[in-house]
């Protein structure tokens, strides 16, 4: 019995020393610092805005990111006043075709404007909680974004 364990052991030790480790790629990240000033996403309620809100928490937490919520009073001035790069998002909830659409316009110092959309498709299992869709669409906004080299 201790003879098959003992064979056993250095089996599966012969198998995984063999093996290297795989490197996992870093997550996408922006290349440099940018503003992100979010507008209140159509379709949620307007007291309370728990997407927007989730949305607005989600990017604050990626690198790189600055994010301010163009709803309040002073905001949208300051935002203005921004001279560096910076993007405006809108979004609405899609419903059950789409989870999200997101339009989002680049502003750079000397530049014109350039103005670019997103949909993130519902999921193909079927309804998700808005939770779920917002931290997805997050997630796939800030991807696209360092995708596009920003």
């Amino acid at each position: 019995m201790l003879y098959r364990r003992t064979l056993s052991a250095a089996l599966v030790a012969g198998f995984c020393g063999g093996c290297a480790p795989m490197p996992v790629p870093p997550a996408p990240t922006l290349s440099q610092f940018w503003m992100i000033g979010i507008e209140h996403i159509s379709g949620d309620p307007m007291m309370l805005q728990p997407a927007t809100n989730q949305f607005l928490m989600d990017l604050a937490g990626m690198p790189n990111t600055q994010v301010v919520y163009l709803g309040a009073d002073r905001n949208p001035l300051l935002f203005s006043a921004y001279t560096k790069d910076k993007l405006r998002v809108r979004a609405a909830l899609g419903g059950p075709r789409n989870c999200m659409e997101i339009t989002y316009t680049l502003q750079l110092p000397g530049q014109p404007e350039s103005t670019f959309g997103l949909v993130i498709a519902a999921l193909p299992a079927g309804p998700e909680p808005v939770s779920a869709c917002v931290d997805r669409a997050a997630s796939n906004f800030y991807q696209a974004l360092a995708q596009q080299g920003l």
